[in-house]
C-alpha cells in the first residue's frame, strides 16, 4: 500500500515524506504529521516494517467522490523505535497488533486518498 510506504519513510527519517500528501489528506495526514513531530521531539525514528492486512469493509459507489471504509490489522512486531543519535532501541510494552479503521475517498478521475486513519490501541487483531 502506497500510504504505508510513505508513512514508514516518514517515521524512518522523522521527516514527513513528500509523497505522503498523495495518499493521505485531512485528519489522516494531520495525525501522521503529528506522529512524525512526536518522533522529532523525542529524537527517535522507527526501523523495520509494519505488516498489514487491509480489507474494504464498505464501498459507497453512489457517493461523489467514491467513499470506502477500510479495516486493517497493523502488526508492528517487525518494527522498533530507536534513538536517532545512538541507534539504541527504545523499550516497548504492550500489544504489537492493532485494528486500524480508515475512510478513503476517490474523486472522479483521481486516486484514492485516506481521510481518516485511526489506530485503535484498545483493539488487537
Amino acid at each position: 500500500m502506497a500510504l504505508t510506504a510513505a508513512e514508514e519513510r516518514s517515521y524512518a527519517t522523522a521527516k514527513v515524506d513528500p509523497e505522503l500528501a498523495k495518499y493521505a489528506t485531512d485528519k489522516a495526514l494531520a495525525d501522521i504529521q503529528a506522529s512524525v513531530f512526536w518522533h522529532q521531539q523525542g529524537k527517535t525514528t522507527m526501523r523495520g516494517a509494519v505488516r498489514r492486512a487491509p480489507k474494504v469493509t464498505t464501498l459507497d459507489a453512489a457517493s461523489t467522490p467514491l467513499r470506502a471504509s477500510v479495516t486493517d490489522c497493523a502488526d508492528s512486531t517487525g518494527q522498533k523505535e530507536v534513538e536517532t543519535a545512538t541507534g539504541r532501541e527504545v523499550p516497548y510494552q504492550g500489544p504489537r497488533r492493532h485494528v486500524v479503521t480508515s475512510t478513503a475517498v476517490r474523486p472522479a478521475g483521481g486516486a484514492w486518498q485516506f481521510l481518516t486513519y485511526v489506530i485503535e490501541r484498545d483493539r488487537t487483531c
